[in-house]
């Protein structure tokens, strides 16, 4: 059956635009908004879609709590020692040498030889956040620790937990695939990059559990039959757990656009590339997806780097950006006003 545009209600547009704006970040390039698009490039089987994000929202809950039960025996102690910077490993020389001698495409920089620049928007906007939480705890006072709680509930059951749903269940274990197969004739090579992401993994772990004290700090924060210096105390725990929070990312994203970034671009085709992002866009929220693009868009243009921004230019196509504002106003920020 067929749907005509006259037909359409204006939701079923908003999730055409919104698949389409996801799919630009899988295959950039290849499509592009013009003054002759019109609805009917966006047609998508909206039944199916439905049943879709029935069973998704569903496997959300699963696995949040699967990430925190693992997250929880990681120690604090374990959490605040990687936080500590130290000299190049062994693995880190390997792959910078590496590194050295491969590229693909000469003229292009590595960020532009890497084709899912959707999953490192993400882990800055993460930061970002983080950063964000940081400051708005250290100024909340115990009668209004409900607002902070909103804050925390959107950095960690939101923005973490949508990054990790992706990175857990399929981009980490197919980078760490692609990355050894793709060096198997070089066993130290190998070993590096394995080494780099158990690492990678293994500061992820951190991170949730990061973000699982944040939240149990929160819930006290707000718990009216405590103390009030109890109370007090939690809103400051918030506040150094989000800085370390924020540091620990900010850590894995120098790992990350160092070594691996540059890693797939240089081992992995851009064909297969987009062609796994396809099976990301599977695992994505639709509607979420909106106020992720914004977060994106606000990391990039906060971290002032043109040439970050002109990829974001590249990759996103004209209707999305033109979107950004709107849902902006409509929908970010009355989730993040409290950090502004």
């Amino acid at each position: 059956m067929s749907f005509k545009c006259s037909r359409r209600s204006l939701y079923q547009i908003v999730v055409s635009i919104t698949l389409y704006t996801w799919t630009v970040l899988a295959f950039p390039g290849q499509l592009h908004y013009t003054t002759t698009t019109s609805a009917r490039v966006l047609k998508i089987p909206l039944l199916s879609t439905a049943k879709t994000i029935r069973r998704r929202i569903g496997r959300r809950a699963f696995i949040h709590q699967v990430v925190l039960e693992r997250a929880t025996s990681t120690s604090v102690g374990e959490i605040e020692s990687g936080l500590s910077s130290s000299p190049a490993s062994n693995h880190e020389k390997r792959i910078l040498y590496f590194l050295s001698t491969r590229r693909r495409n000469p003229s292009s920089s590595r960020r532009q030889d890497f084709h899912i620049q959707g999953w490192r928007w993400h882990t800055k906007s993460l930061a970002r956040d983080a950063a964000r939480l940081q400051k708005l705890a250290s100024k909340t006072e115990p009668n209004n620790a409900l607002t902070l709680k909103e804050a925390c509930d959107f950095v960690v059951d939101f923005n973490m937990m949508g990054l990790h749903k992706i990175e857990a269940t399929l981009f980490f274990p197919w980078m760490k695939e692609k990355l050894t197969a793709g060096t198997s004739r070089n066993p130290e090579l190998r070993t590096a990059f394995s080494c780099a992401m158990d690492s990678l993994e293994n500061d992820r772990v951190a991170v949730a559990s990061l973000g699982n004290k944040i939240l149990r700090k929160a819930m006290l924060a707000c718990d009216t039959k405590a103390t009030e210096s109890r109370r007090a105390e939690a809103i400051a725990e918030v506040a150094k757990q989000s800085a370390n929070l924020s540091n620990l990312v900010q850590q894995m994203i120098s790992v990350e656009d160092t070594l691996l970034v540059p890693a797939i671009g240089a081992i992995v085709s851009t064909k297969e590339q987009k062609a796994f992002n396809n099976k990301v866009l599977m695992k994505l929220g639709l509607l979420d997806s909106r106020l992720h693009l914004v977060g994106m868009y606000e990391a990039v243009w906060e971290g002032d780097d043109s040439t970050e921004m002109e990829l974001f230019q590249e990759v996103i196509p004209g209707i999305s950006r033109k979107m950004i504002p709107r849902w902006k106003r409509k929908l970010y920020q009355p989730k993040t006003y409290m950090m502004e």
